[in-house]
Parts: C-alpha cells; sequence; structure tokens
C-alpha cells in the first residue's frame, strides 16, 4: 500500500500483486511442506517394511529348517526299517520331501547316487566330500544333525546327517536341500515389499499435499483476511484524510473567518479518525488476547438509565423516539467491565438511531436472562430490519447494510467496525451479541451477559 498526496487530492494505492504473491507463497510453503512430511513418512515407512520384511525372511527360513529336519529325521526312520531300499522308493520320497538323498554302505557309495548322479545340482558336489575352499558346514546346536551349508556367509545347503548301525553294517545317511527356492520367495516377497511401499509412497505424497492444504487453510484465509483489512482500512482513511488536506490547503487562502469553518471540518473528520483508530486498536487487542477488562460488580439498570439519558438528544435531532424499559424488581449486580458495556451499548443505539427512518421507536431494555444465570441488553427498532442473509455479515470488519430507504438516516461516521468491536467484547465477556428481526418489524439486537465470571 502506498499514500501520495497532491494538493487537495489523495490517492491511497493498493498493490494488486499483493494476493497473488501471497497465493504463490502459499503453494510454495505447501510443496516444502509435503516434500518434508513425505521424506520423513517414507524414510519411517520404509524403515518398517524393512524390519517386516527381515522378520518375515528369518521366519520362512525358520520354516524351512523345522520342514526339513522333520522330514529328514522321518524318511531316516523309515530307512532304518527297511530291509530292502530301491531307487523308486528313495526317489519318491526325494520328491515328496524336496530334498536329495546320499547313501554310503561301509564308505561304499550305493547305486542310488550314481542313479541320479547326473542331476547332482552344483551346490550339492562340494557337500557330498568334503566342504571345498570357500564352502563351510556350520552345525545347527538347536536342531541335532542338522546343518547349514554356506557359501562364504551365504547359506546354499541344508545338510542332515545319520549314520545306523545293522548286522555289523554301518549305513551313513546325508540328505542334501537347496535353499535357492527358499531364495526365489523371498525374492518374491522383496518384490512384493518393493512394490507396497512405492504404492504407499504415492499415497503418502498425494496424503501430504491434502493434509498440508488443509493444515494451510486457516493461515491462507487469515493471509487474506488480512489483505481485506488493509485495503478496507485504506478505504476508509482516504475520504477523512482527502477532506483534511483538501481544508488544510483552502485554509493557506482563506479569511480569518472562513478559516474558522475550515478548521472545525478537519477537526470533526480528525475525530472520526481517531475514533476509527480506537475500534482498530479494540480488535486488533482482542485478535492478541490483549483486550484488558476491568471487571467489578455493575449495576447494569443504573447505567442503560444513564446511556438513554446521554442519548435522548441526539434521538430528538434524528426525529426519533427513544424510549426504555426496566424491570419492576431490582436486577442482581453484573460482574463486568462497564466502561466497555457502556461502549456496546452506544454502538448499538448508534447504530439503530443512524441506520432507521426519522421518527421511528428505538427501544433500549433490560432483562434477566434463562434460569438466573445471565442478564439481557436489548436495543430494538422498528425501521426496515435486516436480510437473513447479512444477519452474520453485519459482524464483519466494515461491512455495512446499505440502506435502500430514502428516510433512512445518516451513515456518515459509521466504518463498519461498531458491531465487530461490540461482539468481541460480549466475548470477552463470556457472553454473546445476536440479531433477530424484531416483532413487528425492524432489528433486535441482544447482549447476553453471564452473572458469573469463573
Amino acid at each position: 500500500m502506498s499514500l501520495s498526496s497532491t494538493g487537495a487530492d489523495t490517492v491511497i494505492v493498493w498493490n494488486t500483486t499483493t494476493k497473488n504473491r501471497g497465493v504463490f507463497m502459499y503453494q510454495d510453503v505447501r510443496l516444502r511442506l509435503t516434500k518434508l512430511f513425505t521424506t520423513v513418512l517414507s524414510v519411517l515407512l520404509a524403515v518398517l517394511l524393512g524390519v517386516c520384511f527381515y522378520f518375515s525372511a528369518r521366519q520362512q527360513f525358520s520354516l524351512q529348517l523345522s520342514s526339513f529336519t522333520s522330514q529328514s529325521y522321518t524318511v531316516s526312520e523309515s530307512i532304518s526299517e527297511q530291509t530292502v531300499l530301491t531307487s523308486r522308493w528313495l526317489a519318491a520320497h526325494e520328491e515328496n520331501a524336496g530334498f536329495r538323498i546320499y547313501l554310503w554302505d561301509n564308505g561304499t557309495e550305493l547305486f542310488h547316487n550314481s542313479d541320479h548322479a547326473s542331476r547332482i545340482l552344483p551346490e550339492y558336489a562340494h557337500y557330498l566330500s568334503e566342504p571345498t575352499a570357500g564352502h563351510t558346514l556350520q552345525p545347527q546346536e538347536k536342531t541335532n544333525g542338522v546343518s547349514i551349508g554356506r557359501h562364504g556367509i551365504l547359506p546354499e545347503v541344508l545338510c542332515y546327517q545319520k549314520q545306523l548301525v545293522k548286522n555289523d553294517s554301518i549305513l551313513q545317511i546325508l540328505f542334501l536341500q537347496s535353499l535357492k527356492p527358499l531364495y526365489a520367495r523371498v525374492g518374491s516377497s522383496l518384490l512384493l515389499y518393493l512394490a507396497l511401499f512405492l504404492v504407499s509412497l504415492c499415497l503418502l505424497a498425494l496424503f501430504c499435499w491434502y493434509f498440508t492444504g488443509r493444515l494451510l487453510q486457516p493461515l491462507l484465509a487469515s493471509q487474506e483476511s488480512q489483505n481485506r483489512f488493509i485495503s478496507s482500512v485504506s478505504h476508509e482513511l482516504r475520504t477523512p484524510l482527502a477532506v483534511i488536506l483538501s481544508n488544510a490547503s483552502a485554509c493557506e487562502k482563506a479569511s480569518p473567518a472562513e478559516q474558522k469553518s475550515f478548521f472545525q471540518v478537519i477537526a470533526r473528520e480528525g475525530a472520526q479518525m481517531s475514533d476509527m483508530l480506537e475500534q482498530l486498536l479494540t480488535l486488533s487487542r482482542a485478535d492478541s488476547h490483549g483486550l484488558v477488562l476491568g471487571i467489578e460488580e455493575t449495576d447494569l439498570q443504573t447505567l442503560l438509565l444513564e446511556t438513554y439519558e446521554n442519548f435522548l438528544p441526539l434521538a430528538a435531532d434524528n426525529g426519533h423516539l427513544l424510549s426504555i424499559r426496566l424491570p419492576e424488581s431490582e436486577l442482581p449486580l453484573c460482574p463486568c467491565d462497564s466502561g466497555r458495556i457502556r461502549q456496546v451499548c452506544h454502538i448499538l443505539l448508534h447504530n439503530a438511531l443512524s441506520y432507521t427512518p426519522g421518527g421511528s421507536t428505538v427501544l433500549l431494555f433490560i432483562a434477566e436472562g434463562s434460569y438466573e444465570k445471565e442478564i439481557a441488553i436489548g436495543v430494538q427498532d422498528n425501521g426496515g430490519g435486516i436480510p437473513d442473509e447479512e444477519k452474520e455479515k453485519i459482524f464483519d470488519r466494515f461491512y455495512r447494510v446499505k440502506s435502500n430507504s430514502p428516510n433512512a438516516g445518516n451513515e456518515k461516521g459509521h466504518h463498519g467496525l461498531g458491531l465487530a468491536v461490540a461482539k468481541e467484547i460480549a466475548a470477552s465477556h463470556r457472553g454473546t451479541l445476536t440479531v433477530s428481526d424484531a416483532p413487528g418489524g425492524g432489528a433486535l439486537f441482544l447482549v447476553t451477559l453471564p452473572l458469573t465470571q469463573e
């Protein structure tokens, strides 16, 4: 925003690129936060999936080892019970169990070994005799008779050795099972985990983009509200400032008698600017929870009566009939800031007298609220009323209802801040300010204040 003055003309320029700049900044922050959140969550997801994959692979290996041990033991027991061994019987057990069986009778290879010698897998060959360089047999302490053949640090085969003594004959049995099928299954699991990670990463990115948008939405709304607020302030300052500058310029060429009227105009416009700045300061303090209240037990009936007497001359000048209605019984004292509540009454009465046609009746009243826990102060008029679609908007800052009535009161001096200030003051007392249609037409503003401030 920039301010320039040339003679009696004052121009306030609002930079229209501010809104676009704010949107670009919002998008940039949203993108940065999305990247940050996605990176952090993807790292956590990768660690989680990595741990799950590790334990899944270990579980598969444990199941493989357990199955191999059980089947090897079962087959070896069956061999010990057989009187005749045939290649067909051994091959059937190999096919069912998924391992290879090698037999030596008193150190001599049996026919079954040579029968499927052409089908010996390379990883088996290193363990049919003494393990060759780079290949080791590591016994499994928790599994009797089972060893793991390793090529370096990588498990390659499972081995189970059994020696049977029968009729002065020593039968040596070696069971070998390749771990390649296990690695194939683990590899498939790894691909599945990678696919799950990539899909989850895309979903995380979309979620983070949506989440940061929702997270920053109040910030964007606040930025837009601030932009509108500054634009409205600049607009409201333009007219009185232009009047002050033009009258100040005219004073230079005016006679002493004419200067007096110019000074009066300058003083009036300055007072309006001071009033608007005071209202802005009140709203600013309320926004930052810095509105200090001097809470004391107050007789609101006396306060309303004094307010009524103060506004009688203004009502008479505008051609309005101002009346007051007080309860017959005495109301309890209300803990509140009497100065602020008086300010609320002034705002409501000033609006009622300014926006209703001449000859209208304005009623100021007070009554005890529901369950004797609150006090209600009301201002009612019989003017044109407020449309339903504007009943909430009138409490927005710098919002003014446009009156089409030729008899409507003078709106000069109203900046659209009064009702916003009144609502903030009521809220700071833990009360409410509402508007509704008055019986018979017009508007009814009602302020409710609790009788206890806890």
